[in-house]
């Protein structure tokens, strides 16, 4: 990755949250002690998966089957302790209107590269706050319900159209804890998600910039509760900024 991390994370929240979106970018990130054996052998597969995900040698839809699996795997308290959950949970924050993020670091464990092809954070939302409707270019992510209760939308991007992009709904869903949600290029490029309890804790993994000849851009916010509503279930939303995004969807 030719980009730093939190290069990464500003360009992919947008300048409006990175200071109090993205605390652990700076000098407060988690670095997660060394995890058992069961659970480094998950990382490990997981870095594994998402190295051939950058090489080419897997498509992504196949690494979000990968990652899927992957997930359903592991148990939930040995995935708290190797995000060092109990600490993540005291020194959360929760904004009014957004999310929150810390970075996690893997890198003390053994068999690890010390620059993940991942990107780990801890999500934290209070009841009634979103993580806004967005689509993304040249990545991939995943997302898992730690505490709580989330609603997820999810949306294939059909085509872009200058200030909008034609959409098609394919999840609408509750989360409960141990629930996975991944996105692509190739599939449900497109996610929401609403904290319906307090709080909501959730594991997220990013692989940006997949095609290094490829740009990265961050997130494409849009407004598909607006969008005009077309034939076989297809939905024309405007793209809006994140000022906007937040104003409409960051708080019920």
């Amino acid at each position: 990755m030719k980009l730093s991390r939190r290069t990464f994370t500003h360009t992919m929240l947008g300048s409006l949250l990175t200071f109090s979106l993205v605390k652990s970018l700076d000098k407060m990130n988690a670095v997660a002690s060394p995890v058992n054996p069961v659970v480094r052998k998950w990382l490990i597969e997981m870095e594994h998966a998402t190295q051939k995900l950058r090489q080419g040698k897997v498509r992504p839809i196949e690494w979000q089957q990968q990652i899927e699996s992957l997930f359903s795997r592991v148990e939930l308290k040995d995935l708290l302790s190797a995000v060092d959950y109990d600490r993540l949970v005291k020194t959360a924050i929760f904004p009014e209107d957004h999310e929150s993020a810390e970075d996690v670091d893997f890198s003390q464990n053994e068999g690890l590269p010390r620059k993940l092809s991942f990107a780990p954070y801890f999500y934290a939302m209070k009841k009634g706050v979103a993580i806004v409707p967005h689509a993304h270019r040249n990545m991939a992510s995943m997302h898992m319900m730690l505490k709580g209760q989330a609603h997820s939308w999810q949306f294939e991007r059909v085509s872009d159209e200058g200030p909008y992009l034609t959409i098609k709904p394919t999840i609408d869903k509750i989360l409960n804890v141990g629930a996975v949600s991944t996105i692509s290029d190739q599939r449900d490029n497109i996610h929401w998600f609403k904290a319906l309890s307090e709080p909501v804790f959730m594991f997220n993994i990013g692989v940006f910039g997949i095609n290094p000849s490829q740009g990265f851009t961050g997130r494409d916010y849009i407004d598909p509760l607006r969008g005009e509503k077309l034939k076989d279930g297809f939905i024309r939303a405007r793209r809006i900024e994140v000022k906007e995004a937040y104003k409409l969807y960051g708080k019920s």
